[in-house]
């Protein structure tokens, strides 16, 4: 059927996940009940449970229950009917003493503040890497990224990742490995065990000459629910990309290796 060569549904392990398949001591009755039986139980089993479609159908599928839910569902891009969609989910349930053990921070536990300095730490992404289908070899995906000072002006300024992040509104370059430069607002939203990032682009995206994400049009929003002993890990990006010749595959294989790679750094910054 043609619906099932557009929605691409996968329980999948990462070839470079950290925690894929992690044994969890005991059921950890709140990230069950906030994913649902279904997930959860794929969760414990694999690490992850993702998702990626370009039907253009609404609605994000794998997003768990919290108190950013409509907000999170309210940032879904308009699609043209004329042009190519893409959404991307990734599900993650990450022990904390495994993170602990896996980083170098000497802290022996992990709050919600602790992942509200993580995401917020823009200048760590540099240097992180993704495995390029293309070169079929993994790839520095940020040469260079950091928070600048506003929408126009790109003066570098240093991380803002203190205190409570509820309401931070900042801005950050970040020069792409396949795309180039471009530049994101960053709204940040923290309550009680709760984070939340939004990532949205304000400039044109593409190869070269040929732009095929305009400003507005591609979000990325990372969601960390504290659980007691484990964190829960909601990625998601959501675009409208120009139908160029070829397009398809090249978001495909990007947006869904820089999901990935996002994930793996952040599982290394505790």
């Amino acid at each position: 059927m043609a619906l099932n060569l557009i929605k691409k549904v996968s329980l999948v392990l990462f070839a470079g996940a950290a925690f894929a398949g992690t044994c969890f001591a005991g059921e950890n009755a709140k990230a069950k009940e906030l994913v649902g039986a279904k997930y959860y139980d794929a969760l414990v089993k694999n690490g992850i449970v993702s998702e990626y479609r370009d039907d253009g159908s609404t609605g994000f599928r794998l997003l768990p229950e919290s108190v950013y839910s409509s907000k999170i569902n309210g940032s879904m891009i308009s699609k043209d009917p004329k042009n190519y969609p893409y959404t991307y989910e990734g599900l993650y349930l990450l022990s904390k003493k495994e993170l602990l053990a896996k980083g170098s921070s000497g802290k022996s536990s992990i709050t919600i503040d602790d992942v509200s300095k993580v995401v917020r730490s823009i200048s760590k992404m540099q240097g992180m890497t993704y495995f390029s289908s293309t070169k079929n070899k993994e790839c520095v995906l940020y040469e260079k990224t950091y928070m600048i000072a506003g929408p126009y002006d790109k003066t570098k300024i240093a991380d803002q990742n203190t205190g409570n992040a509820d309401g931070q509104v900042s801005y950050c370059l970040q020069d792409d490995n396949s795309f180039g430069v471009n530049t994101y607002k960053l709204s940040y939203f923290q309550k009680d065990d709760t984070l939340l990032c939004n990532f949205s682009i304000l400039d044109k995206m593409g190869i070269g000459p040929f732009k095929a994400i305009y400003p507005g049009k591609m979000i990325i929003n990372i969601l960390v629910i504290d659980c007691g002993d484990d964190l829960l890990l909601y990625l998601n990006t959501d675009l409208d990309s120009v139908k160029f010749p070829g397009i398809k595959g090249q978001i495909t294989d990007s947006m869904s290796s820089r999901m990935d790679a996002v994930y793996k750094w952040f599982t290394t910054q505790f």
